[in-house]
């Protein structure tokens, strides 16, 4: 099983970084898909956890979206995940 994420950078043009991760991958660096789902909506790490940025910066995104941002105060959102 994998898991799609989208995480949506906003600048001067708005990117969107698609991931197809497998499911080892998530359970090797979280301990599983519901403790992955719960640091995708914001709650804090623990200790031994990675920084989901850091994450997935070590995958290479399937998909490169560019398109032009909508207004926003924030330069980085975490569309979905499941």
């Amino acid at each position: 099983m994998s898991i799609k994420i989208s995480v949506v950078e906003k600048k001067v043009v708005e990117t969107v970084n698609q991931y197809n991760i497998d499911e080892y991958y998530i359970n090797e660096s979280y301990g599983s898909i519901e403790r992955f789902n719960q640091i995708v909506k914001g709650e804090n790490l623990k200790k031994d956890e990675m920084p989901l940025m850091d994450f997935l910066g070590e995958i290479r995104p399937n998909n490169i979206l560019h398109m032009q941002p909508k207004n926003s105060a924030d330069d980085l959102e975490i569309k979905h995940g499941y």
